[in-house]
C-alpha cells in the first residue's frame, strides 16, 4: 500500500525551496513547490494537500497569511511554519493561529520528516475519531464460529485475503450480515489501522449522492457553507464500504467508476484533483448480474467491484447458527443492561429454530432485544418472544396478505393500510426491497419514499 500523501513546499528562496524539494522527493514524498503565498494559494486550488510547509517571512504575504488560508478554506491540511527569524511570539502566533508545528532553520532534515510524519498521523488520526465517536459499538460487531458450511468458507476466504487489497462484493437477503462480513474484512486487512468508512446508497437522495461519495467546496450548491470532505477522502488509506450499492444512480456510476480507474476524486465545485488510496467493498441484496442485463446498472463497473464475489445464505438456511446467534445477542444486552432474562425455555429455542426469520439476523437481534425487555424472569419463555406467523416465501399466498380495511374502531386510514401491505410484501421476498418493488410494480426509490411519507 502506498502512501498517497502529497506535500506543498513554500519559499520565496528558489535555491533553498530545490533543496528541500530534492530531499524530500528523495525521501520518497510527492512533492510540489511553490515561491510566493499567491503561488501557493493557486496550487491548494488545483491540488489537495497533507502538509504544507512554509517560510515564513515572505514578501507581500507571509506563512501567517497562507496558515490562516488554509486553516479557514483547507482544514484537512496541517501546515508547518519554517523560519529564519524566529521570535517566541512568532512561534505562538502560528499555533495559535492553528500550525500544526513552528521550526526554526536551519531545519535538521530528520526533524521535519519526524513532525511531517506526525502532522499525517495526526490528520488521519482525527477523521478516524470522527466515525470511531458514531460507530464505535457497530465496529466492535460480533465474530463467532459459525456451524454452518457456507459461512465457514466465507471465513477461511477472508483468512485467505488478509493481506490483499482486492473489491469485494458481498451479496445476501438484508439483514444477513454483510456490513459484519465487511468489517471483519476491514479489520483483518492490513489498513486495519486506518478509517473503515461505510455509506449506504441507498438511504441518501440521488441528488446528493455524489456530494456525499466525493465531497464538494464552499458554495458548491445552495447550502454549502463550508467544504466538505467526501466519504472517498475521509476513507483515505482505509476502506470504503458501499451498501446498497445497486441504488447508485447512473451518473454515480460513471463517476465511482472513473475514481476506481484513477485513483482520484474532484469534490463538487472543485476542479482539484485529490489522490486518494482506499480499498473498495461493496454489498448489495439484488441480483447485479441481472441488473446489468437490464441495463440499470454498469457492465464495466460491475466487473470492477465483483472482483472477489462473497454471497451470504439467509438465516433459514442456516439454522444451526440460530441458538449460538441468539445466545450472543443475549448474553450482549445482558452486560449493557441491568435486564433479568440470562437464558431460553427449551420451547424458546424450539420456537427461534423453526421461525422462518424473513429478517434475518436483523430481526433476531431485534426479537432477542424485544424479550430482554419484556421478560422479568431469568428464563426467556415463548411468551416473551412476540414472533409474527411465519411467513414462507416459496409458500407465497396472496390470501394471507393483510387486506381488512375495517377493524373493531371503523375504517382504517388508507397510508396505513399501505404501509402495511408494503411491509408484508418486502417480508414476502426476504427482506428484499428491490424485488418488493418490482413486485408492487414501482421503483426502490419510490418504495422508499412511500415507507417514508407513511410514517
Amino acid at each position: 500500500m502506498t502512501d498517497s500523501s502529497r506535500l506543498l513546499l513554500v519559499d520565496d528562496d528558489t535555491t533553498a525551496l530545490g533543496i528541500m524539494s530534492d530531499l524530500l522527493i528523495g525521501r520518497g514524498y510527492n512533492v510540489d513547490t511553490a515561491s510566493s503565498v499567491d503561488e501557493a494559494e493557486e496550487n491548494l486550488q488545483s491540488s489537495a494537500y497533507r502538509v504544507v510547509i512554509s517560510d515564513f517571512k515572505m514578501p507581500r504575504r507571509t506563512g501567517l497569511d497562507l496558515l490562516k488560508l488554509c486553516v479557514d478554506n483547507y482544514p484537512e491540511t496541517a501546515v508547518i511554519i519554517i523560519t529564519g527569524h524566529g521570535t517566541i511570539r512568532n512561534a505562538v502566533d502560528a499555533l495559535k493561529q492553528g500550525a500544526f508545528e513552528y521550526l526554526s532553520k536551519p531545519v535538521q532534515m530528520d526533524e521535519l520528516i519526524l513532525v511531517i510524519q506526525k502532522a499525517i498521523g495526526h490528520r488521519r488520526l482525527v477523521d478516524q475519531n470522527i466515525f470511531l465517536r458514531n460507530e464505535l459499538d457497530r465496529i466492535k460487531g460480533f465474530y463467532y464460529k459459525s456451524a454452518n458450511p457456507t459461512v465457514q468458507q466465507i471465513y477461511s476466504t477472508i483468512e485467505v485475503i488478509c493481506k490483499e487489497d482486492t473489491s469485494v462484493l458481498i451479496q445476501g437477503e438484508s439483514g444477513t450480515g454483510k456490513e459484519v462480513i465487511a468489517r471483519l474484512l476491514h479489520n483483518t486487512s492490513r489498513r486495519s489501522q486506518a478509517s473503515f468508512v461505510p455509506i449506504n446508497c441507498g438511504a441518501i437522495p440521488e441528488n446528493l449522492i455524489e456530494s456525499e461519495l466525493f465531497g464538494y467546496e464552499k458554495g458548491a450548491f445552495t447550502g454549502a457553507e463550508q467544504r466538505t470532505q467526501g466519504k472517498l477522502e475521509l476513507a483515505d488509506g482505509g476502506t470504503l464500504f458501499l451498501d446498497e450499492v445497486n441504488e447508485l444512480p447512473p451518473r454515480a456510476q460513471v463517476a465511482l467508476l472513473r475514481f476506481i480507474q484513477e485513483g482520484e476524486i474532484s469534490p463538487l465545485g472543485s476542479t482539484r484533483r485529490i489522490s486518494v488510496n482506499v480499498r473498495l467493498i461493496t454489498a448489495t441484496n439484488a441480483d447485479l448480474a441481472d441488473l446489468v442485463r437490464k441495463g440499470s446498472f454498469r457492465e464495466d463497473l460491475y466487473y470492477r467491484i465483483n472482483v472477489l464475489p462473497l454471497k451470504l445464505p439467509p438465516l433459514r438456511e442456516r439454522r444451526e447458527d440460530i441458538l449460538p446467534l441468539a445466545s450472543w445477542f443475549l448474553t450482549h444486552f445482558r452486560a449493557s443492561t441491568e435486564r433479568a432474562a440470562r437464558s431460553f425455555s427449551p420451547d424458546a429455542e424450539q420456537k427461534l429454530i423453526d421461525y422462518h426469520w424473513p429478517g434475518n439476523i436483523r430481526e433476531l437481534r431485534n426479537c432477542i432485544d424485544r424479550a430482554t425487555i419484556f421478560c422479568r424472569t431469568p428464563v426467556i419463555g415463548t411468551d416473551s418472544l412476540l414472533l409474527t406467523p411465519v411467513r414462507d416465501v416459496s409458500h407465497y399466498n396472496e390470501s394471507s396478505a393483510p387486506g381488512c380495511c375495517f377493524d373493531e374502531f371503523g375504517v382504517r386510514p388508507l397510508k396505513e393500510l399501505e404501509n402495511e401491505y408494503i411491509e408484508w410484501v418486502i417480508d414476502q421476498h426476504g427482506g428484499n426491497r428491490t424485488r418488493a418493488a418490482e413486485a408492487l410494480g414501482i421503483s426502490v426509490r419510490g418504495l422508499r419514499y412511500k415507507l417514508n411519507s407513511n410514517e
